[in-house]
């Protein structure tokens, strides 16, 4: 294929991977374009992009979904490549031909590669023929209930219903029985056709112990493919990976091989081109590994690969696109070191994983030898509803699984983000685990163990969050005395009593009783032992203190502070008044995050029991379910589909039955 030169590459994405690919063409000397929505106006890849441009909008069908849209845009601001980045359009072969039509350069495989594997029901038919095992499942065309409740039946369950048009885990639906079949069905396709344009879903059978490696290839315009070895995604929540590393503790050289020379084989039967993951799962027992599907884009967890083989993945999509050669040989690829990637998510991981919305108000990376964090964050980012809650990719590089594991807990203990609820303290409690450390985890490994994950750390390390906020109000309070300014705070003629202040911290109490004198405090927290803190030094945005015979410095911003064990924590006041409950309140249903609602179940007059669906609320491109907690009557329903709701707004008020 002839050789040519990008001047100017659309980057048809938002977030971290636009920031990624935007470093990858600068690197080159090629000029970037983005394109983005009203969400994301103000965007870090916005401010480091050549050329911005809005397409309106603000969900991801009126934005980054619409075709039309985004090749007409790239084309009106000359750009002669568009690079999709991963989710939206990535896996979309109309996009790709709709780029060839325009004369535009699709840095992607090519659109007939696509529609063979990036439709998972067809690749799963392309990967039997090839003589390699599949997962058990339904594929067909047929997409009525009916046909799939016989599928289903025939398969056996529990089942796992996802979009065939897409990857990432989302919108994937469990389902243990028959009787919860129609209602995942409905789910599953209104998220694929949310996140993906396209609601086709394909039935697979469902393991629950098992371990899910993937393994990276890369291929020319000559059919030259090799594989840069494998990545193991195991630990997930929601179907969705969480922390990913590169070897897999669970796979020998001999199975290395295997799946690589698979992967490279599936690869080579649809002519693929460019950077693609052949996914597996693989029978920790046995070691049988099956195919499971294949992703036709760059992958979220790519850096980990990137940093054990040192191949910059997104530069050599952008060569090959180009029409130059691949230059690596398999036989000169290999893994030096051992890479982990923990994803940040702005979720609330206590309560089911729900997405959480804000500002970003503190971000500091960590920056170091072996360490990579790809992000597209700065102070102020506004994180919102309508996409993905991954807020940044942390990566640590070691020479060993257990020096990178070290050095990860290090750097999460030193990374602060501060405005919004995260993942933090989760990712760090999961490192620590025995059976992450001896690698024995598998796909269950949070199902297992997320409950215990949720009980609360060392009371101790709570009082020093709280302290660390009540001495920063004492501190903001002193500063804007204006009566007496001079007066030493605490000061009495007599003996007095300590004064009283309450917080709340992850729906613990703690009261402080104090008093202060001799330039430092008594304190007692929760009627415990009398402590002695002294604040050494305090501004807008840290406190330092002396606690016993410690001493701490955190950061804090309004009730926000960065504890290195606990991650970003809020601490809130506890009003000295109790507030007034009015009568019907406990029977009244609130929006427990900010989003859209998807669909209301019922009308005024209906009767409802236990456990009956009333709304369904989309946030971050999961759904959420409000279910009633005890039989009752619909009395007033204040929201409708498709209306925007706040976090607390309310949704539903019933009138209990005895």
């Amino acid at each position: 294929m002839e050789h040519k030169y990008f001047k100017k590459v659309c980057v048809a994405n938002r977030g971290e991977i636009a920031c990624r690919v935007i470093r990858a063409c600068h690197k080159l000397g090629i000029q970037t374009l983005v394109l983005y929505s009203d969400p994301d106006k103000n965007s870090l890849a916005v401010k480091l992009s050549d050329c911005a441009v809005p397409l309106g909008g603000t969900t991801a069908l009126e934005s980054y979904l619409n075709i039309e849209k985004v090749v007409s845009t790239a084309k009106k601001h000359g750009a002669d490549a568009l690079h999709p980045g991963y989710g939206f359009l990535s896996e979309n072969s109309d996009l790709a031909i709709a780029c060839e039509k325009s004369g535009i350069c699709f840095i992607g495989p090519r659109p007939e590669a696509m529609d063979k594997m990036g439709m998972k029901n067809l690749a799963r038919d392309i990967v039997n023929g090839l003589g390699l095992p599949i997962v058990p499942g339904y594929n067909g065309d047929d997409q009525s209930l009916g046909r799939l409740e016989k599928e289903a039946k025939k398969i056996g369950y529990p089942i796992l219903i996802k979009a065939a048009a897409g990857g990432g885990g989302k919108g994937m639906q469990v389902v243990e029985s028959e009787k919860n079949l129609a209602q995942a069905i409905e789910a599953a396709k209104r998220n694929a056709k949310s996140a993906f344009g396209d609601d086709t879903i394909l039935i697979e059978k469902y393991f629950p112990i098992i371990k899910h490696i993937e393994i990276q290839v890369l291929a020319d315009h000559s059919g030259h493919t090799v594989h840069l070895f494998e990545r193991e995604c195991s630990v997930q929540r929601r179907h969705q990976k969480i922390i990913e590393e590169s070897p897999s503790p669970s796979v020998s050289p001999e199975l290395r091989e295997k799946m690589g020379q698979a992967a490279v084989n599936i690869a080579r039967s649809v002519q693929y081109l460019g950077a693609g993951t052949v996914e597996f799962i693989v029978d920790p027992l046995t070691k049988n590994f099956y195919f499971l599907e294949m992703n036709t884009r760059i992958q979220v967890e790519h850096p980990i690969t990137e940093e054990v083989t040192g191949v910059d993945l997104v530069e050599w999509q952008l060569r090959i696109a180009q029409g130059e050669a691949l230059s690596l040989q398999q036989n000169s690829l290999k893994q030096t070191g051992h890479a982990i990637e923990c994803r940040l998510y702005a979720e609330d991981w206590r309560h089911d994983f729900l997405p959480m919305s804000g500002k970003v108000l503190r971000w500091r990376e960590v920056r170091g030898a072996g360490i990579r964090i790809d992000h597209g964050l700065e102070d102020g980012t506004e994180i919102g509803i309508f996409y993905d809650p991954m807020l940044a990719k942390v990566v640590a590089h070691g020479n060993s699984r257990a020096e990178s594991t070290r050095k990860m807990q290090w750097l999460l203990s030193r990374l602060e983000l501060l405005g919004l609820t995260t993942n933090h303290a989760l990712l760090s409690k999961i490192l620590e685990h025995p059976h992450f450390i001896d690698g024995s985890y598998g796909t269950n490994f949070l199902s297992l163990y997320g409950e215990s994950f949720k009980k609360a750390s060392a009371p101790e390390l709570h009082q020093e969050v709280v302290c660390s906020v009540w001495l920063k109000d004492w501190f903001d309070r002193r500063r804007a005395q204006k009566i007496l300014p001079g007066l030493a705070s605490g000061w009495r003629n007599n003996f007095y009593r300590p004064s009283k202040i309450e917080y709340e911290c992850e729906g613990q109490k703690y009261s402080i009783l104090y008093r202060y004198q001799d330039d430092a405090f008594e304190v007692q927290i929760n009627g415990g032992a009398t402590q002695k803190i002294a604040l050494i030094e305090c501004d807008e945005r840290s406190v330092s203190f002396n606690l016993t015979d410690r001493r701490l410095q955190f950061s804090v911003i309004n009730s926000w502070v960065h504890h290195p064990v606990l991650g970003p924590m809020q601490v809130t006041q506890v009003p000295r008044f109790k507030e007034v409950v009015v009568a019907g309140m406990a029977n009244r249903y609130l929006s427990s995050m900010p989003g859209k609602i998807v669909k209301v179940f019922v009308r005024q007059g209906d009767k409802v029991k236990a456990g009956d669906e009333l709304v369904i609320i989309e946030s971050m491109k999961m759904e959420n379910s409000v279910a009633a907690h005890k039989t009752g009557v619909v009395k007033d329903v204040f929201v409708a589909s498709g209306q925007m709701v706040e976090k607390n707004e309310q949704l539903i008020q019933l009138e209990g039955e005895e």
